[in-house]
């Protein structure tokens, strides 16, 4: 469990976190659940639910007022990440969560639902699976929005579509990447992407949550086992001793095509793998797979460390509060101790990422060009800040991870 002086300085880091938040919200104009003002409300709602402040909780709906402004007056996008679909998520969790009442919300459901469902059907249909951007994490809007009907017929609708696009191997079933952007690729080469984020396991991932809600049960069942099978043949072999267990991308032939080993993160590589793995073995009540994620956690808890993870900053994407969130994750749904030190340890390397002048609480994000001041759920303050919550927070299930599949 945190120690009080490591409780001491979260608490610290989340006052500066706040302040920093309430300024980019006065500022920013861009909506969107990951990266925008949006999704700084679920800082907001759970920061209340840590500290008992109204204000904090007058802020959320301040926030979800101005989003729905922005939904019925911008043209934006459908997107999971940074469009229409998170913006729904994100009201329908702070529902369901208790922070807002749901009177009068009603309409803004029935508007998108078939607007929405009609794109997330589209776009898979064509192969767009993306998961942040495209078609796929647009039905985590209607996962949390089951059992009503209309979240019942498209959930039902994309898993037959699921169904039909997926590419059927002797290894079991995959489907096939469209968006990855890695440059140097051949044109016309057939791609798997085996991240979290925009890859196959956010499928397998999305089928287990139907599953769970008990839609389509057989088809589930069937497609989640095959689409495990054949992730579980890329990984690498022990011999060849690498600290990545898998790779980024792949052929159709499971060989790795931008090399074997991967990032420790959220977005690509092992721990992904893992958490899918987890769930699914949760939803599907085999403990198979269960133990293949707690063996796929140990590896990388005793062979990763921020150097050979690529670790540059605290985000939740690919930094050290997105890591130990992801360890206290699979701690709470497996009591394993070994994953709270493994959590506790990345805390603190957290701890030694606020060391950025005129940054928010001093956290940076590592991108392209360099470190960059970042306020949002995925690569910024608002996202370290909900990790740093649910470290802190031991009473509560932090039940806003499911905007990024961990639950």
């Amino acid at each position: 469990m945190m120690n009080m002086n490591d409780k001491k300085t979260a608490g610290k880091i989340l006052q500066d976190i706040s302040l920093s938040l309430d300024s980019f919200t006065k500022e920013t104009a861009y909506p969107g659940l990951l990266g925008g003002y949006t999704g700084t409300a679920l800082f907001f709602a759970y920061y209340y639910q840590l500290t008992g402040k109204q204000k904090y909780l007058k802020k959320v709906h301040q926030l979800l007022e101005r989003s729905v402004e922005d939904m019925a007056e911008a043209a934006l996008p459908f997107s999971h990440c940074s469009g229409i679909a998170g913006m729904v998520w994100n009201i329908q969790h702070l529902i369901k969560a208790g922070f807002v009442n749901e009177e009068g919300m009603d309409d803004i459901f029935e508007e998108v639902d078939d607007i929405l469902g009609r794109e997330m059907l589209r776009a898979v249909q064509q192969g767009q699976h993306d998961f942040l951007h495209q078609g796929l994490g647009i039905a985590l809007y209607f996962l949390e929005r089951a059992p009503h009907p209309q979240a019942t017929h498209y959930l039902s609708a994309l898993v037959a579509t699921l169904e039909s696009t997926a590419v059927k191997t002797t290894a079991g079933i995959s489907w096939q990447d469209h968006l990855t952007g890695l440059g140097g690729r051949p044109v016309g080469e057939v791609t798997f992407n085996m991240g979290l984020a925009h890859g196959v396991p956010a499928i397998i991932s999305i089928l287990s949550m139907i599953h769970q809600k008990g839609i389509a049960p057989k088809q589930t069942n069937d497609l989640v086992r095959k689409g495990i099978s054949w992730i579980l043949k890329a990984e690498n072999s022990p011999e060849e001793e690498l600290t990545s267990l898998f790779p980024v991308l792949t052929d159709a032939g499971h060989q790795a095509l931008t090399g074997k080993q991967s990032r420790l993160g959220w977005c690509y590589g092992d721990l992904g793998i893992a958490t899918m793995l987890l769930n699914a073995g949760i939803s599907l009540q085999d403990n198979t797979y269960q133990e293949k994620a707690l063996q796929i956690f140990h590896h990388t808890l005793s062979h990763r460390n921020s150097k050979n993870g690529n670790v540059h900053d605290a985000c939740l994407c690919h930094g050290s509060a997105g890591i130990a969130h992801i360890y206290r994750r699979a701690w709470l749904q497996t009591k394993d101790p070994a994953l709270l030190t493994g959590a506790t340890y990345w805390l603190q390397e957290t701890f030694r990422m606020n060391t950025h002048q005129d940054a928010p609480a001093g956290f940076r994000f590592y991108g392209k060009d360099g470190y960059e001041n970042s306020y949002g759920i995925l690569e910024g303050a608002a996202g370290i800040g909900l990790a740093l919550m649910a470290a802190i927070d031991e009473e509560t299930d932090p039940l806003w991870d499911r905007c990024i599949l961990l639950c």
